[in-house]
């Protein structure tokens, strides 16, 4: 993606940072050094997630360039979009598996390191055990947000890998597309009352994420329509029997 830095090199994919990253550090700054460790935390989880959708691609021959992390979370750039239903379930479903599993291997251990009170907190950065917290829960938020049943988030490709087994690939595509419409507005509505940017710029996302890839689907879907006999001409002449018929 333009505008990317590479950060470092993994399992054969490079991991990307999009300048505008350092706009969200310049955000929180001014709020300290937990609320920038906080941040990085968050981004170092949405690494794994992604890494973990992947991982999960190369399993199956997939091709993935590069993991971009943007403000809004992280892209994978894969070679193409996973032709079984089985197989886009199982990589859609291994980012928010990756989060939800942190959430279960580190409970006890920070419930006993942090102590109860500080663990079921309410979100705060006031102190290094809420922040640790913070950054612990965040895992189930990622988690949460990613498996909203609206495309592009994961939970719309897990919604359109199920449908696709009976409705066919275009129109869960198109269903799967539908939410996240409904959920950009939805979004892009709380941001302008709240008056909350990033919800709007969410909102822009994912309503401009979705509708390309109903575009795509649709084209991929027609060209399989037409035989290469039925784009090229029949009466084909080559170059030399032109050029004796000239001579």
């Amino acid at each position: 993606m333009k505008g990317s830095i590479r950060l470092f090199k993994i399992f054969g994919i490079s991991i990307n940072i999009h300048i505008t990253f350092f706009l969200l550090l310049a955000l929180v700054i001014p709020g300290g050094i937990k609320w920038v460790s906080l941040v990085i935390g968050v981004f170092f989880f949405v690494t794994v997630h992604e890494l973990c959708h992947s991982l999960t691609a190369k399993y199956f021959g997939i091709t993935v360039r590069e993991i971009t992390l943007l403000p809004i979370g992280g892209i994978s750039s894969m070679a193409k979009i996973p032709e079984k239903p089985s197989q886009e379930f199982l990589i859609s479903i291994a980012g928010p598996l990756s989060n939800i599993v942190i959430i279960a291997v580190f409970f006890f251990p920070l419930k006993y390191i942090l102590g109860p009170d500080a663990l079921f907190h309410p979100l705060s950065t006031q102190t290094w055990p809420l922040t640790i917290a913070y950054l612990y829960w965040i895992n189930l938020m990622l988690a949460g947000f990613n498996l909203i049943p609206a495309f592009p988030m994961d939970g719309g490709r897990v919604l359109r890998a199920l449908l696709a087994t009976r409705l066919g690939y275009q129109k869960a595509t198109k269903i799967a597309v539908n939410f996240g419409h409904a959920f950009a507005l939805i979004f892009a509505y709380l941001g302008i009352i709240k008056l909350n940017i990033i919800l709007v710029i969410i909102a822009v996302f994912i309503y401009t994420s979705a509708s390309s890839e109903e575009a795509q689907v649709d084209v991929k879907e027609t060209l399989k329509k037409f035989r290469v006999r039925d784009i090229l001409r029949r009466d084909f002449t080559s170059p030399n029997k032109q050029r004796k018929r000239d001579e």
